[in-house]
């Protein structure tokens, strides 16, 4: 019998590792892991779906019927997302469903990076275009010079994107666990759990982090507008600097002030955070300093729920321990919802510009081949 060589071993162990054909996918994700799959125009098919005792994906159904299907589930749309696969690198846009809104195209992350956006050409365009064969260093410099406004939209912009991606991985979770239990014919309560939960419980504490910094974001801007020192770096350090005097002087405060988000209290004799963005921040600090979640015995598994009288139709849910039979994802949707709506307004009524950027022959500083 002929030895093989290490060097063909090797070669015989050789697998090519396969990349996806171009494609894409735009689905609408609801609360309770259910989402719907665009086939194409206005026709959706419906996930999961129990068929012959398994999960099935089966349409048609139009936008319409959608919307009258929640209603009557009582699930929540949380957002559109726009998969796909181009060269073999894979990419997912999410759009949330902002409450108020008819047109879905921008989030709430996609204003604020384009006031960044802004700001900073009307800041750079002119050092830029002085630069003589510039190095990346050059530009990087310039680039990074940032004014508090431009710097803190920024950071306004990257915590609400950290928001859509942490809903986006709780509800994709969701969705595979309610998969599971249709596939394992766990369809009457039974509490399961896994080594994935570990994930989850990540993106729950990863939510409620950016939650707050985009919150405490939002009131250094707030102080910046108002003159106040470069000190004021949290929401509750603005609420010690407002008076009286400041209802009226920026729209980014009005905002806060008309919705009963920052209100005076006459206990404390000063300003303080009120309505849900108190509760917003009880959770925060909840899930940030006194305990992580998953922490207690009854998150440590999940379930799926009948949501029709065929048993066609489930629902993942995850125990809460703080609010009593609350799902741990319709907590977090509703904050999201909040959270997005406010931020959307706060951006158009903030007196920058929301434009999306187009660039022009003027933004081209250097065009290299390498």
């Amino acid at each position: 019998m002929n030895e093989i060589s290490p060097a063909e071993e090797r070669q015989t162990a050789l697998r090519w590792i396969p990349r996806q054909k171009d494609g894409e996918s735009l689905c609408l994700h609801f609360t309770g892991g259910v989402r719907a799959a665009r086939i194409e125009g206005d026709r959706w098919a419906l996930e999961p779906v129990l068929v012959d005792g398994r999960p099935a994906s089966t349409g048609f159904y139009s936008r319409r019927d959608l919307e009258v299907m929640e209603r009557s589930l009582g699930l929540v749309a949380i957002a559109f997302q726009h998969a796909g696969w181009q060269g073999g690198s894979y990419y997912s846009n999410w759009v949330p469903i902002i409450p108020g809104q008819k047109n879905h195209m921008l989030g709430a992350a996609d204003v604020w990076r384009n006031i960044t956006s802004q700001i900073g050409r009307q800041r750079r365009g002119h050092r830029l275009r002085q630069l003589v064969s510039p190095s990346r260093e050059d530009v990087a410099a310039i680039l990074d010079d940032q004014e508090p406004d431009e710097k803190l939209a920024q950071f306004i912009a990257l915590s609400l994107r950290g928001l859509d991606i942490g809903i986006e991985e709780i509800s994709t979770f969701y969705h595979e666990q309610l998969v599971d239990l249709m596939a394992d014919g766990k369809l009457n309560g039974e509490r399961t759990s896994g080594t994935l939960d570990h994930m989850l419980y990540a993106h729950v504490h990863s939510f409620f982090l950016h939650a707050g910094a985009a919150r405490d974001y939002l009131g250094s801007l707030i102080a910046f507008r108002l003159g106040e020192d470069a000190n004021v770096d949290s929401l509750t350090l603005l609420c010690k600097k407002l008076r009286s005097r400041h209802i009226g002087s920026d729209s980014l405060l009005d905002v806060l002030f008309d919705q009963g988000l920052v209100a005076e209290s006459k206990q404390k004799g000063m300003w303080v955070s009120a309505g849900w963005m108190k509760e917003l921040s009880e959770l925060r600090n909840l899930f940030t300093h006194r305990r992580p979640y998953g922490s207690l015995s009854c998150e440590h598994w999940g379930s799926a729920f009948s949501l029709s009288d065929t048993r066609q139709l489930y629902r993942y849910r995850r125990p809460f321990d703080i609010y009593a039979g609350d799902d741990i994802l319709d907590l977090v949707v509703r904050q999201y919802r909040q959270i997005i709506q406010l931020f959307h307004l706060l951006a158009n009524v903030s007196g920058f510009n929301t434009d999306i950027q187009v660039l022009t022959d003027e933004d081209i500083v250097d065009i290299r081949e390498e």
